[in-house]
């Protein structure tokens, strides 16, 4: 059997563990990935949060790389954050995953937003008209 030509992206994550380094991913194809944006990697056993890092990934055995699993619907982080988590990691001596966590702490702000209901106005007046009503149209 003949392997396929097709090399997988690798990325750079950085997961919220205490790593010197981010990990590297592959990306799946038809997957769209930017720095910054907010993904769902495989980390062992479960999944975690991490944050596409800039560059390239390193080089890693094809049969240890994993895929990216999910990219969130939600705005990636800014250059100036990224570079601001490096900053502090280096200020504070921590691992650049550590710092990162802080950023990733509410897993729920990276699902859409739910659909906001609204009322609009047909511009037709009801039947009877009250004074309450009145003042609401």
């Amino acid at each position: 059997m003949r392997r396929d030509s097709f090399q997988k992206r690798v990325i750079p994550v950085l997961v919220p563990v205490p790593a010197e380094r981010p990990y590297s991913y592959a990306v799946p194809q038809g997957m769209t990935v930017e720095p910054g944006a907010i993904l769902r990697v495989p980390l062992g056993p479960r999944e975690v949060a991490g944050i596409a890092w800039d560059g390239e990934g390193e080089p890693v055995a094809p049969a240890k790389l994993r895929d990216v699993a999910h990219v969130f619907d939600c705005p990636p982080l800014p250059s100036d954050m990224r570079r601001f988590i490096e900053w502090v990691a280096c200020y504070t001596l921590s691992p650049p995953g550590m710092v990162a966590r802080m950023a990733l702490r509410a897993p729920g702000a990276f699902d859409p937003e739910p659909a906001v209901e609204g009322l609009r106005a047909s511009g037709r007046a009801p039947d009877r008209m009250t004074a309450a009503r009145q003042r609401v149209l």
